[in-house]
């Protein structure tokens, strides 16, 4: 956005600049002549003989008079570019907030942007600026407010804008920056302690959701909820584990991928806990023994997580999962996600290619949904017409140029919803790009196909711990082998291994015989590294752990006419692997030495992730 205010104010100046210098250049009635066109006093003779060329030239030469300037209004000017600067801001928030929300951004953003855009014009063209500013701040504000109104009915009340509490709050937020003192206005006991808010989710239906949030939070126990989840978050968990039994609750918590003990608590204290969790899924808290599974929304430090809650009856009392995923993709670029320069080139090639199937696999909870996004904003989506289909009960975070057409399935699904004529609908519309993540069965995946030999490019995701096996799990959705072979170009897997963490880890030398077996060659490496063995205190940055966040591991497999043969006779997945290696595909444990070489994770590391 600081880009387009930068291009914006050099391009008004720019234009003003050149308006005025084009008016400057009006002109006044030439000095009086006599009847040869020469002005008096100029040197000069009849336009005959040798001085008829000269005769000439003076008779066309004219004198302009220069005006005088001052043409524009800069102090209009002014004012115009700061209410386009507004609108920018304004815009922006539009477009954020709807994808925030899922309140249909591409139905608003050309109302807010196409309205203003086209009454700024004109207010440049109108000679009366009394009636053109007028009218562009009608064109800035009916849009916005229309918008406004519309999101805070959609939203729950602690989430809308310009309303009293609100107003109140960001002028309080404001002001005691400054240094001033102002407080906010008193929040409810429910909105006490840390930076967490709970929107229930579960429900068939908004008001149900409404009724199991107001009831959750007549409860005993939604503080201390709202502790446990925060307490969760602040330790980086991706999923919390709440084992019951008679005495006391086992607490465990799963950070980068590894379960960690913590210490037990007492069930006075998370029995009301586990009891507003369930109110708030639309679960029944009174069940203890039959399974039961929910969903609720957090909100942390102003970001969204969705939760989902599952609850199984043991032996000796009740386990409960609270998985934890976050809306947004927290990653930005391909070397975040730690893809070698050469891969990321070679991937990209691939995806600006006419036509072919592109395979992106990965198994469950291994960083899949992070990588397909980024991939996807890398790609020329301004030139080529993307469009991605999509199950309704499984959204993704959109990406910005791709529409996006839902499906549903299940019996009884409307027509209009079926996959297949979902398929049909965007085949008509002839996009260079389709996107399917899910490939859910085989004739959809067949219809994917024929399209990928006729020249479109086919993007599609699929779970599996390999390239190989992702091939073979494609076939396993029942779809002509051959069929597949001839259309697939390339297929993308990725596993997750944790970071060392860079504040605590400590080197070690590695013996001779350990980088023989590695197939490293003596001298080239002179140092492992891992976590620390004996530390005197705990790290704070890690937590005690020794490692912090997690990296990908890649093996790209790009699909030859000796991988092909094999998928269409049947092979296995061993034969494909052995035809991939030969072929120059880097598999995991190459990829992985590359990382431990480099001091980023431990070699104890890459192979608990090589055993999964």
């Amino acid at each position: 956005m600081i880009r387009l205010l930068v291009v914006s104010l050099v391009a008004v100046v720019l234009v003003a600049s050149v308006a005025e210098w084009a008016i400057a250049q009006e002109t006044a009635p030439p000095k009086a002549t006599d009847e040869l066109g020469l002005v008096p006093g100029d040197e000069g003779t009849a336009p005959d003989g040798d001085n008829a060329d000269s005769t000439t030239n003076a008779a066309s030469t004219i004198t302009f008079r220069r005006g005088s300037g001052h043409y524009l209004s800069w102090i209009k000017i002014l004012i115009g570019w700061l209410l386009f600067l507004l609108w920018v801001y304004t815009t922006d928030w539009v477009s954020t907030d709807c994808q925030d929300n899922r309140l249909q951004y591409i139905r608003w953003n050309p109302i807010v942007f196409g309205t203003f855009i086209g009454f700024y014009f004109l207010m440049w063209l109108l000679p009366w600026f009394w009636l053109g500013f007028p009218l562009l701040v009608v064109a800035y504000v009916a849009p916005l407010t229309t918008y406004i109104i519309y999101r805070n009915q959609q939203v729950t009340a602690e989430k809308r804008v310009l309303t009293r509490a609100h107003l109140r709050y960001w002028f309080a937020m404001r002001l005691n920056k400054l240094g001033a003192k102002m407080e906010a206005e008193k929040k409810p006991d429910w909105e006490k302690g840390p930076p967490i808010r709970f929107d229930a989710a579960g429900g068939p239906s908004e008001r149900e959701d409404r009724v199991h949030l107001l009831a959750a939070r007549q409860t005993e126990g939604f503080n201390g909820a709202r502790k446990t989840m925060a307490e969760t978050m602040l330790r980086r968990a991706s999923a919390v584990m709440l084992e019951y039994s008679q005495q006391s609750v086992a607490v465990r918590y799963m950070i980068d991928g590894v379960w960690h003990n913590d210490e037990p608590q007492e069930r006075e204290i998370l029995d009301p806990v586990l009891e507003t969790l369930k109110i708030i899924c639309g679960l029944n808290p009174q069940e203890r023994q039959a399974r039961q599974e929910g969903v609720f929304l957090i909100n942390y430090d102003n970001v969204d997580y969705k939760a989902a809650l599952t609850s199984q009856g043991t032996q000796t009392g009740e386990r409960v999962v609270i998985q934890l995923e976050s809306e947004k993709v927290q990653f930005k670029t391909l070397d975040d996600l730690g893809m070698r320069p050469k891969m990321q080139e070679q991937l990209l090639q691939l995806l600006n290619g006419k036509q072919g199937f592109v395979l992106f696999s990965a198994m469950p909870a291994t960083g899949l949904r992070s990588t397909t996004k980024i991939v996807l904003q890398k790609t020329d989506r301004f030139t080529r017409e993307f469009m991605a289909v999509e199950d309704e009960a499984n959204p993704y975070e959109p990406v910005e140029n791709i529409p996006v057409s839902t499906f549903a399935l299940g019996e009884g699904v409307p027509e209009n919803k079926q996959l297949e004529r979902v398929l049909i609908r965007l085949f008509r519309m002839e996009p260079d790009v389709i996107v399917m993540r899910d490939l859910v069965n085989g004739e959809a995946v067949s219809m994917l196909c024929d399209r990928a030999v006729e020249g479109r490019l086919v993007i599609g995701t699929i779970r599996a711990k390999d390239c190989a096996e992702a091939l073979l799990r494609v076939l396993a959705l029942k779809v002509p082998p051959k069929s597949f072979a001839k259309s697939i170009t390339a297929v993308l897997n990725q596993r997750l291994v944790r970071r060392l963490c860079a504040s605590c880890r400590e080197a070690y030398a590695p013996t001779p015989q350990l980088l023989q077996q590695l197939g490293i060659p003596p001298g080239r490496i002179q140092a492992f590294y891992r976590p620390p063995q004996e530390p005197e205190e705990v790290c704070p940055d890690c937590g005690g752990i020794g490692y912090k966040g997690r990296i990908a591991l890649y093996e790209l497999m790009i699909v030859d006419d000796a991988i092909r043969k094999l998928i269409a006779t049947g092979a296995k997945t061993d034969q494909i692997r052995q035809a991939a290696r030969a072929a120059g595909m880097q598999n995991f444990q190459a990829e992985g030495l590359l990382l431990v070489a480099k001091g980023m994770t431990s070699l104890q590391e890459l192979m608990r992730v090589l055993k999964q």
